[in-house]
């Protein structure tokens, strides 16, 4: 069947923007999520969870302070298949039930942001989240490798060692130290003049700029 629309793949933010987004996949585990939050909402920055609906469902407090302090939510599917790997029926049921579940407990949906497990895709997997209202795809720029419980250092290092502008930082909330290098990697990255933004607020920024060079 012919699809009208397709998820587009966002991989980076205007890179003539100072601007970093934190990213933070909430797939099973709580982990150290209440930790990760301390230390953004000590620094007064705005980052982007993605969620599977399984995380939702087992830490609904979780996800409502991830919003009332201001953050994004995303989709991460339900339970974190490769969508690659599963039946379309599967994949639009992934994604229906996860957006349920994180709107049950937040009162927010998810579109139009999605996050591929295992960042994992094929046309027909970008097709079909297009056609559900996921015009984006967010993929990373920048990964960490927390979820491989790396000493903080290590995390830290890895964020801000050549960082460029538009940087979408990968992130998982199960990093045993996660929280620790979120700290710091913000309070270096504020001295070289950065600013934390959502990424909806980036794709907002590339879209704007995308429409005003047509229009010039």
């Amino acid at each position: 069947m012919p699809y009208d629309k397709s998820s587009i793949i966002f991989v980076r933010g205007d890179i003539h923007s100072r601007q970093i987004a934190l990213t933070y996949d909430c797939r099973a585990e709580r982990g150290n999520a209440i930790e990760v939050l301390d230390v953004l909402q000590s620094h007064g920055v705005s980052a982007s969870f993605f969620i599977t609906g399984q995380w939702a469902e087992k830490n609904p407090d979780i996800c409502r302070k991830i919003i009332n302090e201001g953050h994004e939510v995303g989709n991460h599917s339900y339970d974190h298949p490769d969508l690659t790997r599963i039946s379309m029926k599967e994949l639009v049921r992934q994604a229906t039930e996860a957006d349920k579940s994180i709107y049950r407990v937040t009162g927010k949906h998810t579109y139009p942001l999605f996050r591929l497990p295992f960042g994992s895709y094929s046309r027909l997997v970008l097709d079909v989240l297009g056609e559900m209202g996921y015009e984006y795809c967010v993929h990373w720029s920048r990964e960490t490798l927390d979820y491989q419980q790396l000493p903080a250092d290590r995390i830290v290092n890895r964020i801000v060692n050549n960082i460029r502008n538009g940087e979408i930082i990968l992130m998982h909330v199960l990093g045993q130290g996660t929280a620790r290098a979120s700290d710091a990697a913000v309070r270096e990255l504020k001295k070289q003049g950065y600013e934390f933004v959502t990424v909806g607020s980036m794709v907002k920024k590339v879209v704007e700029l995308r429409d005003e060079e047509k229009d010039g």
